[in-house]
């Protein structure tokens, strides 16, 4: 069984979309993503995936789209108890349709999970708390 946050916030995010291309109902973006780790554990070996802002809450791939997105895999975060440390960005090209960028731009942006196992071995599915870098 996959076991669900016992506290919000275990992980944040700032994301920057770098780059837009619109493609019929399509988009292509590029997105740039740092993530923190407040957690109380280093994190290694994690998935961070893309997931609709359409659906909540989600934990995981729902749409055939998301399930085709290429995650963010084998990702190292140190835990950060007072971000003394920036975390070098993740950044990637997404194909989403155009009603998933349609929410971006609305306010929503885009929204990530995080896949791991903790230190006792135990699966772990969170989301990101995730806001735009200014």
């Amino acid at each position: 069984m996959a076991a669900q946050a016992s506290s919000a916030h275990k992980f944040s995010a700032l994301y920057q979309i770098l780059s837009v291309r619109e493609h019929g109902d399509d988009v292509e973006v590029r997105v740039s993503l740092q993530v923190f780790n407040h957690s109380g554990a280093n994190v290694t070996g994690a998935t961070i995936s893309l997931v609709s802002s359409l659906v909540t809450p989600p934990l995981g791939p729902v749409f055939d789209w998301e399930k085709d997105e290429v995650p963010f895999t084998d990702v190292d975060l140190p835990y950060n108890a007072h971000v003394k440390t920036v975390p070098p960005p993740l950044v990637r090209i997404f194909t989403i349709p155009a009603d998933e960028y349609a929410q971006w731009k609305a306010g929503a942006g885009p929204r990530f999970v995080i896949a791991y196992l903790n230190a006792a071995g135990e699966q772990q599915n969170l989301r990101i708390d995730t806001a735009p870098a200014f």
